[in-house]
């Protein structure tokens, strides 16, 4: 046996350093992670340079005093981080019903909504699947330049003429990376360097609300929202807005479904609805006749043959618009 006295033995003292394999984990976790984020950084630092010092609240465009200011304006994101469709890929319907031979494949079913529009005779289906990962589409039907927009986070759908821009090209808009009252502004896309000169406006009235163009109105196209199997039944010369190939994975993808079901807007808005008497998230259809907006609510029994916009219930609310009785 040792004796007590003798001094303790430097090896049978606890280790406790962890081991090496252990220390090169965390190593590896924390390159990971500064990886991860250099990209954000740098975007960030981008935008900061792109956008001007105040970039994180105005993000480059020319604000009104009263819109700097409103509570309910926030920045989700740069403008074009969601990325429009400028160029859209028009597909028959004999290429959805080859598509739907095979379930991987399958593009649209009978229930799937889309917007349907026509122009001169000729019908046209934008499908809210597609609509959901874009929310802008620049397009040309029958040789008349039309936006087509799809906010899901505020249930707004519009569809208007694009103006003239300065260069006598129809312009190009998408959305800006602000929303007011939890609905997303789109912006008119000079090009680069022409930020300040944009103006941004609301696709739930169609009316620009800042920049050189605040206070005009885009001439709104009527449109039906109902299924691809009734769109199909009412014009089978239809075309369809195909799937883009860059984001095709997304597609089969409902990210909004567990946010309706929710039913609590994201962002801010004023005022609040009355409580408990119309889930937020319910769609209003919206019409301007003489300069006087008005809505009603859409129910499953009527269908809605020509809308000028539809939206949610709250942001009818926040814009104050009458609903009127069904």
């Amino acid at each position: 046996m040792p004796d007590k006295t003798d001094p303790p033995n430097p090896e049978d003292r606890p280790n406790l350093l962890p081991p090496w394999w252990l220390i090169g984990l965390l190593l590896l976790m924390c390159g990971a992670v500064l990886v991860w984020r250099i990209p954000a950084l740098l975007k960030a630092i981008e935008e900061r340079r792109n956008l001007g010092p105040d970039a994180v609240i105005t993000n480059g465009f020319d604000l009104s005093p009263e819109l700097r200011s409103d509570a309910t304006l926030i920045r989700f994101g740069a403008p074009e981080e969601v990325i429009p469709i400028d160029d859209p890929p028009i597909w028959d319907t004999s290429t959805v019903d080859e598509l739907g031979k095979n379930f991987r494949t399958r593009f649209l079913i009978s229930d799937s909504e889309v917007v349907g529009v026509i122009v001169d005779g000729k019908a046209r289906a934008y499908p809210h699947r597609i609509l959901q990962w874009h929310e802008v589409v620049n397009d040309v039907l029958e040789g008349l330049p039309i936006c087509v927009v799809y906010h899901p986070l505020s249930e707004t759908t519009t569809v208007f003429r694009r103006p003239m821009s300065e260069n006598s090209e129809p312009m190009m808009f998408g959305s800006s990376g602000l929303v007011i009252d939890c609905c997303m502004l789109i912006h008119e896309r000079l090009g680069p360097g022409a930020r300040s000169r944009e103006s941004l406006w609301s696709p739930t009235d169609g009316r620009a609300i800042s920049g050189q163009r605040s206070g005009e109105w885009l001439q709104l196209v009527p449109f039906q929202l109902t299924t691809w199997k009734k769109w199909r039944e009412m014009h089978p010369d239809t075309d369809v807005l195909g799937m883009a190939e860059s984001h095709r994975r997304y597609y089969k993808k409902e990210p909004y479904n567990p946010y309706r079901l929710v039913d609590r807007p994201r962002y801010p808005h004023a005022p609040k609805p009355p409580v408990g008497e119309r889930a937020n998230l319910s769609r209003v259809v919206v019409t301007r006749e003489n300069g006087s907006w008005s809505g009603r609510i859409l129910t499953d029994q009527k269908a809605v043959t020509r809308s000028q916009v539809i939206t949610s219930w709250f942001a009818v609310h926040a814009r104050e618009i009458p609903i009127l009785e069904n």
